[in-house]
């Protein structure tokens, strides 16, 4: 038999090998479905795009919906930022909704031809989600550039439709030369003098090198900070490090973030961050509004909680620290905590020589979770602190004794803290 021979008999009953256990199966990745809609303002056939939440399904729940126009470019996009602050408990779920366009039409229905389109979105689009699916009361239009001056222009014509719009690089705000343009600023300087109670939620962008975009979000700017009565919020954010065609990208997720903003679980960056912001009061006001805005029970969040604490360790500020853990006793903080971040707090309380709450802390965990070696191992820690050698003792072998049985990495810690115990 040849090397080549070999080879080939080689390679074959690997290849054999290989596809007795190796199951491979294609599937096909969809995201969402289409829905062609015949339009009669129109006159035409338009592909809406709809991606409904995960727990759509099993839920009996309404959920918002966000309607992005231009939803064959950013259709996707939004979907994916749906999934991570569904993750990241940063907005509720809500429908996504891509509306679609081509060129050079998409110039037309979104400038000369704003009026029509907005009754497809109004009378056509709108109804047909609402009637097909379980949508809440509140939506959000999204839209770049053309998109962009249209949604703005969407807000002027009927505000109450959407609860908010968002325009990346809207175009044309503020151009002289366009008839559309100075007919936007005439019909907002209308509805600015006239409804006191403009009652919606206004983001828009523009970044570097957009030229006359950037002259028009500045002039709007400008104006919203002079005659915007109180009741419209309103953020305009300047992209630095961004140009035309990423704009969309991350006002689509700023904007999100700030409609949403009392959603989110409060943090802080540091205890001064937090003092500065209103301290305790600030907390209990947020969380008021967020349960009335969400429907959330009443109480701050685990994760505050959490994030409060764990700043005061981080900074080395016992006060601080023994005030919160006192303050979030009754409200089920340690219910709620993970063992492990138990035993920092407690070790915490250690450092600043303060052994009796460390125990409390200790015997609440390894009551809760009799099996874990880490809290029965603080115990020992507690009573060497407190002088009680034979204690100490009798817990370090416990603590190494479930260590064991249950493959703890701490193990060889717990084997030091007796051995150090015992050559003292």
């Amino acid at each position: 038999m040849n090397i080549k021979t070999i080879f080939l008999f080689l390679f074959l009953h690997g290849f054999a090998h290989y596809t007795a256990y190796t199951q491979i199966k294609t599937t096909e990745n969809i995201v969402g479905k289409n829905v062609i809609i015949n339009s009669s303002i129109l006159k035409e056939e338009r592909t809406i795009q709809i991606f409904l939440p995960d727990t759509y399904k099993d839920s009996s729940k309404k959920y918002p919906v966000i309607y992005v126009l231009d939803g064959q470019r950013l259709f996707l996009h939004t979907v994916s930022l749906l999934h991570s602050f569904k993750q990241f408990k940063l907005t509720p779920e809500f429908i996504v909704v891509g509306i679609s366009n081509s060129y050079p039409q998409r110039f037309g229905h979104f400038s000369s031809g704003t009026k029509p389109f907005f009754n497809f979105l109004s009378t056509e689009v709108i109804p047909y989600l609402d009637k097909e699916y379980r949508t809440s009361s509140e939506r959000l239009l999204f839209g770049w550039e053309y998109a962009g001056g249209f949604a703005i222009e969407a807000m002027i014509k009927k505000p109450e439709l959407f609860n908010g719009y968002l325009a990346a690089s809207p175009f044309p705000i503020h151009d002289p030369g366009l008839p559309i343009s100075a007919n936007r600023m005439k019909s907002l300087d209308s509805i600015l003098r006239v409804k006191k109670k403009f009652d919606t939620f206004l983001f828009f962008s523009s970044s570097n090198n957009e030229g006359v975009v950037t002259e028009g979000t500045e002039y709007l700017k400008k104006k919203l900070e002079s005659e915007a009565p109180i009741t419209l919020r309103w953020e305009y954010i300047y992209l630095q490090n961004e140009e035309h065609r990423s704009t969309s990208y991350h006002t689509l997720y700023h904007g999100l973030k700030r409609y949403y903003h009392y959603y989110p679980e409060l943090q802080f960056n540091s205890l001064k961050e937090y003092e500065s912001s209103g301290g305790m009061d600030n907390i209990i006001t947020y969380y008021k509004k967020r349960a009335k805005k969400f429907d959330f029970p009443e109480g701050i969040a685990r994760g505050t909680m959490w994030n409060l604490v764990k700043k005061a360790s981080d900074e080395d500020d016992y006060t601080a620290f023994n005030t919160f853990i006192n303050q979030f006793k009754s409200k089920g903080f340690l219910e709620k905590l993970r063992t492990n971040w138990g035993c920092v707090f407690a070790e915490f309380y250690l450092k600043h020589n303060q052994p009796k709450k460390a125990e409390e802390l200790y015997l609440f965990f390894s009551t809760k979770f009799p099996e874990l070696a880490r809290p029965i191992n603080g115990l020992g820690d507690v009573y060497l602190t407190l002088k009680n050698k034979d204690k100490a003792r009798a817990y370090y072998k416990q603590a190494i004794t479930l260590a064991k049985k249950n493959s703890d990495w701490r193990l060889e810690e717990y084997e030091k803290d007796l051995s150090g115990l015992k050559n003292n």
